[in-house]
């Protein structure tokens, strides 16, 4: 049964090489970035070592290289204002999350991809789109290949999340006439609403008009955790970003979710601003606004 396993694994892990590799160029030639002068030279020859390394099979001399390109990269990203960051040098930190990602996945394992997922999703965040966002397609092999709806195990030893409670405050309802209630309309078609509500600018609260969605039947914290709970995103820890206790955070979706959401937190946590949407682009609709919120 062990052998039969082990077997299963390596052949998971070759359609994975496979598909990930039907994603690059056919050449090293066509794996070349054309940058500006802004990127020295030294680096320009380190980022065509590093292809050299891949398609030669020399994966673990490419991972090198390509940590080293991640390395270099990563200080010019964070050097000065991020308005004023070259664009060709966050090309250079998107070229070594791929490769990285890419030599990462030649090893078997869920492990190993979840870390080439992260890698991606950093390539992604901070880096700048190469190859016809490639990033992207490599990220979406990688979690196609995870098991879909995995979650983190929670052993014995760790602390179980304490569930938010409702609060039973009294709220004390205020004495409305109800000739001067805001009026209540059930799916009013758009003439009707038109002529008797937005023409006039009149008040009204419409019931029912959006049922229809999906988001109000598909989407759910299980539903999202299913599709991106293995994805990496940036997260802001504090109610304002002027408090001292202020700071940013890089976790997956599962993670968020279980401490910011299900949970009852010290701090305030929330999804930073970023480009959500251009990270995941085939698996996520307006729902996720269902976490993008802050919490209050």
């Amino acid at each position: 049964m062990a052998e039969d396993s082990d077997q299963n694994a390596l052949a998971g892990a070759g359609a994975l090489q496979e598909a990930l590799r039907a994603l690059l160029p056919r050449t090293k030639e066509e794996l070349k970035l054309d940058l500006s002068e802004n990127v020295e030279r030294s680096v320009v020859m380190l980022l065509q070592q590093s292809a050299d390394l891949f398609y030669g099979g020399e994966r673990s001399e490419c991972l090198q290289t390509s940590e080293a390109i991640l390395d270099y990269s990563w200080e010019k990203l964070n050097t000065g204002a991020w308005q004023d960051v070259d664009k060709d040098w966050r090309r250079v930190y998107a070229f070594g999350c791929l490769l990285k990602a890419m030599c990462l996945c030649e090893e078997p394992g869920d492990a190993t991809v979840a870390t080439a997922l992260r890698v991606c999703d950093m390539g992604l965040l901070m880096g700048a789109a190469i190859f016809e966002d490639i990033l992207i397609k490599v990220a979406a092999v990688l979690q196609m290949h995870l098991l879909p709806g995995k979650r983190p195990a929670q052993g014995p030893a760790q602390e179980q999340p304490c569930i938010k409670k409702a609060r039973n405050g009294h709220v004390s309802i205020p004495d409305m006439r109800s000739e001067k209630a805001v009026p209540r309309l059930h799916c009013p078609s758009l003439q009707h609403f038109r002529k008797h509500y937005l023409m006039p600018q009149k008040p009204v609260i419409l019931e029912g008009v959006a049922d229809h969605w999906p988001c109000m039947k598909k989407w759910s914290l299980e539903y999202i955790q299913e599709i991106a709970g293995c994805r990496t995103v940036p997260v802001e820890v504090g109610s304002r970003y002027t408090d001292e206790e202020w700071s940013q955070r890089l976790m997956t979706v599962n993670e968020f979710i279980s401490k910011y959401i299900l949970n009852e937190p010290k701090d305030v946590g929330y999804l930073a601003q970023h480009q959500l949407f251009d990270q995941f682009p085939n698996h996520l609709e307006r729902g996720w606004m269902l976490i993008a919120m802050r919490k209050k």
